[in-house]
């Protein structure tokens, strides 16, 4: 398969837009702004989902669609170098890999999701779990 599918891509939608209002709800009004662009980006390619001709070299992470995703997202850190702010990036990202967990996604679908290592995730889920 050349393309990440329909499916996948607004179940990806769903877990931003969710992350989004979440933010909202807690009174995290930047953090909620800063998802806002990733949000509509998401949403444009939903809409039109990006055709390729050729054969994705390393499973879903070598598909142009999450080679987007990717790249939309090392944009933004870039833009935001502050230590502050990649704590609660790095706050969000474990929340994210909470509710991922908690929505019966397997360890090895997560780390792939974030780049990480399938012991980083469990670490992360570990930690959470001894709150």
């Amino acid at each position: 398969m050349t393309n990440i599918s329909r499916v996948s891509l607004e179940d990806s939608l769903y877990v931003l837009q969710l992350a989004r209002e979440t933010a909202l709800a807690q009174n995290r009004q930047t953090q909620a702004n800063r998802m806002g662009p990733l949000v509509e980006q998401m949403r444009g390619l939903v809409a039109n989902p990006p055709q390729t001709t050729t054969p994705p070299s390393t499973g879903e992470m070598g598909q142009t669609d999450f080679k987007t995703l990717l790249g939309i997202s090392q944009a933004k850190a870039s833009q935001t170098p502050s230590i502050v702010e990649s704590t609660s990036s790095a706050l969000e990202r474990n929340r994210l890999i909470g509710a991922m967990s908690e929505a019966n996604m397997s360890d090895v679908d997560i780390a792939r999701q974030f780049s990480m290592s399938r012991e980083e995730v469990q670490l992360v889920l570990s930690f959470q779990q001894r709150k």
